[in-house]
Parts: structure tokens; C-alpha cells; sequence
């Protein structure tokens, strides 16, 4: 399992959302977003989300004190939102795009934060790519070049 997060706490009509970033994405824990949208029990909410949009997650709140959790990306806490949940639940959607997922982006931001925007060149070209997670990705657009270049791409 992957280092400990510490994670943000949120309070929504005062239930308690724990969220946290993993490689600059937004998480949040299952059990208090199936709270929040009056799921409950997070199995249901869980079993209803594709296996990438889940993770167990090791929470650190002091030193020494752990806790292990399921934790959903932001997409499947969308997808828990359309599939769950009830009308009164749109200020819960707007407040996850407008309040709490750009806080948590502001919050995590340092410069070097990756994925970040790079260029490479070749064959005399300056092809935009993204570097992240080790990887370097290429646009659609640009992989023509690439392919009839015979560069082999590094991270």
C-alpha cells in the first residue's frame, strides 16, 4: 500500500466528507459520501462503481494513527450522484464541482505538481505532450508523427 494521506475534512449540512488528492486527483472516503447522499451502507454504493474509480487508501491523522479506507475518485462520486441520488442532491453535485474539488486542487498545487505540459521534438517538430505517473502522453493529433518518426518516447 502506498504512503499514508492526510486528508481534508468537509462538512456538508454537518456531515462529515473526507477528501484527499492521489497523484493530483480528488478522492473522497465511500463511507462519508454514501452518508452524505443517504446511501447506507458504501457496499451499495461501492458494488454500483467500476473498479478504477475505487481504491483502499491508508488515512493518517497523527503520527501513529492510521486508518484504512475505501476511497472513490471524483468521477465515481458523480456517478454515485446520478445513480443514487435523490433531487435535493444538485446542491451536492454543485458544491463537489465548485467548492470542494477546487479547494482540494488549490490546496495540493505545487509547482512541479505533475501531470504537467511539456513539449518534446521531433524530426524538427515540437510536438505538446504530458508527462505523468511516468509516462509521456501524445494527442491524438500528433501520433502520426510520432509513429513515422521512430523516436522512442521516454518519460
Amino acid at each position: 500500500m502506498h504512503d499514508a494521506y492526510t486528508p481534508l475534512v468537509f462538512f456538508h449540512h454537518s456531515l462529515r466528507l473526507r477528501a484527499l488528492m492521489v497523484d493530483n486527483q480528488p478522492w473522497f472516503v465511500a463511507h462519508d459520501f454514501a452518508r452524505l447522499i443517504g446511501v447506507p451502507d458504501a457496499q451499495s454504493l461501492l458494488a454500483a462503481l467500476e473498479p478504477h474509480e475505487q481504491q483502499t487508501l491508508c488515512l493518517e491523522y497523527t503520527r501513529g494513527f492510521h486508518e484504512e479506507v475505501t476511497a472513490i475518485s471524483d468521477i465515481g462520486a458523480y456517478k454515485a450522484l446520478f445513480r443514487f441520488g435523490e433531487t435535493e442532491h444538485g446542491d451536492i453535485g454543485r458544491w463537489l464541482s465548485e467548492v470542494l474539488v477546487p479547494t482540494l486542487h488549490d490546496y495540493h498545487r505545487v509547482p512541479d505538481a505533475a501531470p504537467c505540459r511539456s513539449f518534446m521534438s521531433v524530426e524538427g517538430r515540437q510536438l505538446g505532450v504530458v508527462r505523468w505517473q511516468g509516462e509521456v502522453w501524445v494527442a491524438w493529433r500528433d501520433l502520426p508523427v510520432l509513429m513515422t518518426s521512430g523516436t522512442e518516447v521516454s518519460a
